[in-house]
């Protein structure tokens, strides 16, 4: 919730930019800086967290899920399987979007609509979710553009934490051991792999845009076949990465963080970390293999 408030601005002025190719977008921006300014002047600051609503109504349960899932699956992958270390850091991640994508795909269809209106389009996130609906029920309102979500968060988590995991194997090989990583080192690791994983899938990110946002707009292929046909240059991939890697920044380091506070409350037993468990599962592996030969 942190991260989505301190990024919010950004990510408002992301879904104008990747919306304005359309013929009624009513606005026209150059880029994020005349963006703001010029949301700020005609619209006023506060237009700059149209839709946050519905982010601080959901997204604390969507993250629950996400990372939840995310630890359960590298942990289940570890242990049950012969998956190498970074192939089940990516299938991991892929995992998790797939299940707090139930409820972000909601929170997102909701919130970019109200981003991407000039005025008032809901009264709150609770009429937000209740238009939506009755407009098209749930494969074609809530769940509108899920594919294309996963399409686009699914590779986006597993570049993600594929790159943020080997971040911290790499910082774990200087401070000693994952216990002796800090703040910085999570901040650091989040906002790089954020950034890639976001300039990656910034163009599916932008078909899944229009289509949640857009009714005329139905599949991918056909999504991305118009906005060729129709338009030449799409703004946005450079907010893009701002939004992914400032907002994973801040996410991961929170998360981590409280990680170690939970895991220190629960007694010494619980200060093994997720990655030592890890190195143990393939220690048992190689010593199975060796075994066989």
């Amino acid at each position: 919730l942190m991260a989505d408030g301190a990024t919010h601005p950004v990510d408002t002025i992301r879904t104008r930019l990747w919306m304005q190719g359309g013929k009624n977008a009513g606005y026209r921006y150059n880029g994020l800086w005349h963006g703001f300014c010029d949301i700020v002047k005609k619209e006023g600051v506060r237009s700059l967290y149209k839709g946050f609503g519905s982010v601080a109504l959901l997204t604390p349960v969507a993250h629950g899920l996400y990372f939840g899932s995310y630890e359960w699956a590298k942990k289940a992958l570890s242990e049950k399987t012969e998956c190498s270390e970074s192939g089940g850091h990516l299938i991991a991640g892929f995992f998790a979007n797939g299940v707090g994508a139930f409820i972000w795909n909601p929170m997102d269809v909701v919130k970019q609509k109200q981003q991407a209106m000039v005025g008032q389009l809901y009264t709150g996130p609770l009429d937000g979710l209740r238009a939506v609906w009755m407009e098209g029920g749930l494969s074609r309102g809530l769940l509108r553009g899920y594919c294309s979500g996963m399409a686009t968060y699914g590779p986006f988590s597993a570049i993600y934490f594929g790159i943020y995991e080997q971040w911290k194997k790499i910082c774990a090989g200087y401070a000693g051991s994952v216990d002796s990583l800090h703040t910085g080192h999570y901040v650091a690791g989040g906002t790089i792999a954020g950034t890639v994983a976001a300039a990656a899938t910034s163009p599916i990110d932008l078909i899944k845009t229009r289509i949640q946002v857009d009714n005329s707009y139905t599949g991918i292929a056909s999504t991305a076949a118009r906005i060729c046909r129709e338009e030449r240059v799409h703004e946005g991939g450079g907010s893009a990465g701002c939004v992914g890697g400032a907002w994973l920044a801040i996410t991961i380091a929170v998360f981590e963080d409280c990680k170690k506070v939970l895991m220190k409350a629960t007694g010494p037993d619980a200060l093994l970390s997720s990655s030592r468990n890890e190195t143990l599962a393939a220690e048992k592996r190689k010593t199975k293999e060796e075994e066989e030969l």
